[in-house]
């Protein structure tokens, strides 16, 4: 099994923050921060699991409406304009904290949209989502400081702080790899985990999509349209992360706010105090 499991058949990228050593010595609490990607795609035994053995309180979904209720303009770049919702979980407050504003993304690539001539294949909605800044590093940037990014990020670590003892909280997008990764990386640096451990629970999204990865490396190189120099970024934008945009972000947030942890209290608004009661919440003697 792979690290940090939390043993969902069904439900892509499925992880928890448990085990990781804060440099005061504790250890964050297992079983209570779980990671994933996409829940829709769960079986009946995935949240069986998830109510009893986990008792999950919260769900967090970080997804905007246009990829939870389908519209158009998810379309261009998913290939489907389908409702996704999560499937209701017994005993589990449903919360949507949405991180992207797609239809102002869309306003801001005008001239792009106007290129743009259904029916799209494969290749060309990659190349959407590429041209439209989807995949780089301001995308990161924009998620903690421009909004709906920067107030639902305070929101989600105030829902984080309410959780009830002996429950969890699960947080996802849906692929579980850049919005729920950000907000990953703010949970674990509030509890004061290594840059360096954070950076590599980031990048442990490539252990549990190598199958997926593979077969999308292969499946570009057999189209013949994508150039040698360029397959790093057109995996970025299914489902292969790069170490680099997490310690590009984070030395961003060192360089503007001198730290992630100013950044969530000047940024988010946690005060000092707040933060102290996070980490005495979530970490435990180990």
């Amino acid at each position: 099994m792979l690290r940090n499991s939390i043993g969902l058949s069904g439900v892509q990228n499925a992880r928890e923050l448990g085990g990781y050593r804060s440099e005061d010595g504790r250890v964050v609490k297992g079983g209570v921060l779980l990671r994933t990607a996409r829940l829709s795609t769960g079986t009946e035994e995935d949240l069986k699991r998830l109510k009893e053995v986990y008792h999950l309180a919260k769900i967090i979904d970080l997804r905007s409406d246009e990829e939870i209720y389908g519209s158009e303009e998810i379309a261009l770049f998913t290939g489907s304009k389908d409702p996704d919702p999560d499937p209701e979980i017994e005993g589990a407050e449903y919360i949507n904290l949405q991180i992207l504003d797609l239809k102002k993304m869309m306003v801001n690539n005008t001239e792009l949209m106007k290129e743009i001539e259904p029916p799209l294949d494969f290749i060309q909605m990659l190349n959407i989502t590429i041209k439209a800044g989807f995949i780089n590093d301001e995308l990161y940037f924009g998620f903690l400081d421009e909004e709906p990014g920067r107030s639902s990020y305070s929101r989600f670590m105030r829902e984080l702080m309410s959780l009830e003892e002996g429950k969890a909280v699960l947080f996802h997008c849906t692929q579980g790899k850049d919005r729920t990764g950000v907000g990953a990386m703010l949970i674990l640096s509030a509890l004061d985990v290594p840059e360096k451990v954070i950076v590599e629970d980031y990048v442990l999204t490539n252990d549990y999509n190598s199958e997926k990865i593979a077969k999308e490396r292969m499946m570009l190189e057999m189209s013949g349209k994508v150039p040698a120099d360029q397959m790093e970024t057109y995996l970025m934008a299914m489902d292969r992360v790069n170490e680099k945009t997490m310690t590009n972000v984070i030395a961003y947030l060192k360089k503007k706010y001198g730290s992630v942890k100013n950044y969530i209290i000047s940024g988010l608004g946690i005060s000092e105090q707040e933060l102290k009661e996070f980490k005495d919440k979530f970490l435990a003697e180990g």
